[in-house]
């Protein structure tokens, strides 16, 4: 994978465990790909990610239990990105700023929350996450890209296993794409 030559400055939300900014935090301390400017949580972040944010990314600006995103969060960010933030993205922030967003479905199909059980619901054939640009309405902006794999168990626990081990594996690479494009 090509190295960025010169380094973007990445912003990421949050609402829940933080398990896939994890593997970008860890992935990224090693490659030294971006920079991360801050991480931002309508909740508590993780005491893993504030352990390893204290250990290998001294300079990053936290902010937890944010009720709305305001602008001036994001000063000298060149790209948000958005990993399981669950609230809508104001208007004001989407119009002056790279917003992308990891979705745990291939979009078009199973917009919003769920979506792994309504897969199963619906029979479908492949599981996977959609990296988009996020857009005023919700789950619409253009795909950046996706991967997908074949659905092999009717089981919701087990398919949110392999989903999640699916986006460890690929989300890195996946924003590192969409950095050099």
């Amino acid at each position: 994978m090509a190295k960025l030559n010169n380094y973007k400055k990445i912003s990421f939300l949050i609402s829940g465990g933080g398990s896939n900014l994890l593997e970008v935090l860890k992935k990224n301390s090693k490659k030294k790909n971006f920079e991360i400017v801050s991480i931002i949580s309508n909740n508590i972040i993780s005491s893993k990610i504030k352990s390893y944010l204290n250990k290998f990314y001294k300079d990053v600006s936290i902010k937890e239990n944010q009720i709305k995103l305001q602008k001036k969060y994001f000063f000298n960010t060149d790209v948000i990105f958005s990993l399981g933030y669950m609230k809508i993205i104001d208007r004001e922030i989407i119009d002056n700023f790279d917003v992308i967003n990891l979705h745990p479905s291939i979009l078009p199909k199973y917009k919003g929350l769920m979506t792994q059980k309504r897969m199963l619901i619906n029979n479908e054939k492949n599981y996977g996450f959609t990296i988009h640009k996020v857009s005023n309405e919700l789950d619409e902006g253009m795909t950046i890209s996706n991967i997908n794999r074949k659905i092999s168990t009717k089981d919701e626990t087990e398919l949110l296993y392999k989903h999640k081990s699916l986006e460890h594996k690929f989300v890195y690479k996946q924003l590192i794409r969409y950095l050099l494009s």
